[in-house]
Order: structure tokens, then C-alpha cells, then sequence
């Protein structure tokens, strides 16, 4: 996580952004960005995410998403397991 921070926070300087003005972009709080840039781990998954695209730097993600589990066949082995239908209890 605060390889990640630290990271966020060079690209958001590097491109000459403050935090206000990222923090805007993403459509988060100020204080969130601030706790995200000092590597705060309570911080929502969503957030990280509105702040890299808001980076430009997701190119590839939806690449590396389809990805997972595939190198082993873990997908395919789950799915061929799943059941047809997935019914309720029938308690209201």
C-alpha cells in the first residue's frame, strides 16, 4: 500500500496537480486523497481506482483483470463447478 501512495503521489506531481485539483478529478474528498497518499490502508478499493483513472494510468487494468486465475485453468475448473441455477430459500 505505500508503494502504491507513493507512487500516486510522484504521477499527481509530476503532472503538476495538487490534491485539491486531483482529488476534484477523481470525485473524492481532499482528506481521502490525503490519507490515500500516506498509504492508508482503511481507504475503499473504489477510491483507489477513481484516483488512477483520474491518473490516466489504467490502461491495461481490464487486461490484467482477465487474467487472473487463467494461467492455471482456476476459471475454467470454477466454473464447470457452478450449479446451472441459483434458487432462494424460499424464506421470504
Amino acid at each position: 500500500m505505500t508503494t502504491l501512495a507513493e507512487r500516486v503521489r510522484t504521477v499527481r506531481r509530476a503532472r503538476g496537480l495538487t490534491q485539491p485539483d486531483l482529488a476534484a478529478k477523481a470525485g473524492i474528498s481532499t482528506n481521502t486523497l490525503v490519507t490515500m497518499e500516506k498509504g492508508g490502508g482503511s481507504v475503499q478499493l473504489g477510491y483507489w481506482l477513481k484516483v488512477l483513472w483520474a491518473l490516466d494510468v489504467l490502461a491495461g487494468f481490464g487486461d490484467a483483470v482477465a487474467q487472473l486465475g487463467r494461467a492455471q485453468g482456476d476459471v475454467a475448473l470454477l466454473e464447470s463447478q457452478l450449479p446451472q441455477r441459483v434458487r432462494g430459500n424460499g424464506r421470504g
